[in-house]
């Protein structure tokens, strides 16, 4: 394994998912909840996401190009633009996450599995990302990119509370919009990629 390129599709995937943006987002579903409940919902959030990523890495390649007839080109530019889009309504509108806060809320395993591992963990962008990074790295890169970035995301979930209070909701906010920048320029690049496969 080449852990140069394991660590840029890491870093890639992690922009992504972007588990720092919605740390309060993830405090205000659950507010309300005991702390049993809560872990609840954050272990079936991890544990849903992590599925619906490999199963997406294992089943997309023949769900898009078999069944849809997707070229790789097409799915780096759709999912570039996915990116770019997600990148600028976080940096800009915030009409997305808005959407997921308005939604009614749940027990805990449901709402663990919905909206909090898909669409807000592993979301459309994601899938595109893990896909992408199958295709072009292999599925060892793919699949540690997948398990580390996980990981990472259930110890946020896990010390969520420790983590809040010790960044501060400005800090979150700010990390928040360093990675949407660096997602949209990984939404650019893809994009660019993709449409390069065209116009050679």
């Amino acid at each position: 394994m080449e852990w140069m390129k394991l660590l840029q599709s890491t870093l890639m995937l992690f922009a992504v998912v972007n588990p720092l943006s919605s740390i309060p987002i993830f405090l205000q579903l659950t507010h309300g909840m005991s702390p049993k409940v809560r872990h609840q919902a954050f272990k079936t959030a991890v544990v849903t996401s992590a599925l619906i990523l490999f199963l997406f890495i294992l089943a997309g390649k023949w769900i898009l190009i078999y069944f849809f007839q997707i070229e790789l080109a097409d799915l780096m530019a759709a999912g570039g633009l996915l990116l770019l889009i997600i990148a600028i309504d976080h940096l800009i509108f915030g009409a997305l996450v808005k959407g997921v806060m308005s939604s009614e809320k749940h027990n805990g395993n449901r709402l663990g599995a919905v909206p909090i591992a898909c669409p807000m963990l592993a979301g459309p962008g994601a899938m595109m990302t893990v896909f992408v990074i199958y295709s072009k790295q292999g599925f060892l890169i793919a699949a540690s990119s997948i398990v580390a970035v996980i990981g990472i995301t259930w110890v946020l979930l896990h010390f969520i509370d420790s983590i809040y209070r010790f960044l501060g909701e400005v800090v979150c906010l700010v990390l928040s919009k360093i990675l949407c920048l660096f997602l949209a320029a990984i939404g650019i690049r893809l994009l660019m990629q993709g449409l390069s496969f065209y116009f050679k």
